[in-house]
């Protein structure tokens, strides 16, 4: 079932950020739902998305972080696929989502403290998204989309196995996703994304990925890998490889 996205207003969500303490027993139960058609929490986005296939996020606290983290990349990558990565740096859009729409995942996964100062903690990082770092890496939903948009960029003809390789652990993660120049360049890292598949050794010890990745940086500054071919990046990418190795 398809939905239009909603988004709060600046003044909702400043009001929302200020009001956490008075609103503990929202974030431990019945949630936001009352609010769901306020005027202020019903702005329209003009996207379309998969409301039912959202719901069906895992709420299970997970015993793999990475596998489930996977699963429910997929979920959110599909259901929010109308999402572009300018409208993915919205605030108010997570805000809205978390709140309402992917409020019983978000409670589960990451509200269910007892101590109220870890809860406003917990709601201020996962639940709210001031900056884009925030967003990629912190926010309960804009995370997932982040990383099923990184892995469709740079695999597109297999997203589940780019998935796995970046989801691997969430160092790997990390290195992956913050090394911006690589993932905005889908040759280079796609190539990367290949040798993973190839050489066992990259992914074995996360001490050998953080070695490969600043061996990449280092080799390939300056490098205009726009001007090379696939053979020419696969060939630079093993060679990274080796020299960390040594």
């Amino acid at each position: 079932m398809t939905a239009n996205l909603k988004y709060l207003s600046d003044k909702a969500v400043a009001d929302l950020r200020a009001t956490v303490p008075q609103n503990f027993g929202r974030y431990r139960s019945a949630g936001f739902a009352d609010l769901a058609e306020d005027p202020t929490w019903d702005i329209g986005l003009g996207v379309e998305f998969d409301e039912e296939l959202l719901s069906t996020l895992d709420l299970n606290k997970p015993k793999s972080l990475a596998a489930i983290d996977l699963e429910n990349s997929r979920i959110v990558g599909v259901a929010l696929r109308g999402l572009t990565p300018s409208l993915a740096n919205e605030e108010r859009v997570w805000v809205r989502l978390s709140h309402i729409e992917a409020f019983s995942y978000c409670r589960a996964r990451w509200l269910d403290v007892e101590d109220d100062g870890k809860l406003s903690k917990a709601v201020e990082k996962h639940l709210f998204a001031r900056t884009q770092t925030g967003i990629r890496d912190d926010h309960a939903i804009s995370r997932l989309w982040w990383n099923y948009h990184i892995a469709r960029t740079c695999l597109p003809e297999d997203v589940d196995v780019a998935l796995r390789l970046i989801l691997k652990s969430a160092d790997i993660r990390s290195n992956f996703v913050e090394r911006i120049w690589m993932t905005s360049r889908q040759p280079v890292a796609s190539s990367v994304l290949s040798a993973m598949q190839a050489e066992p050794w990259i992914t074995e010890e996360e001490s050998n990925f953080r070695k490969f990745m600043k061996t990449l940086n280092r080799l390939g500054g300056g490098t205009v890998f726009e001007a090379l071919s696939r053979i020419e990046i696969d060939e630079f990418v093993l060679n990274c490889v080796r020299v960390a190795r040594q």
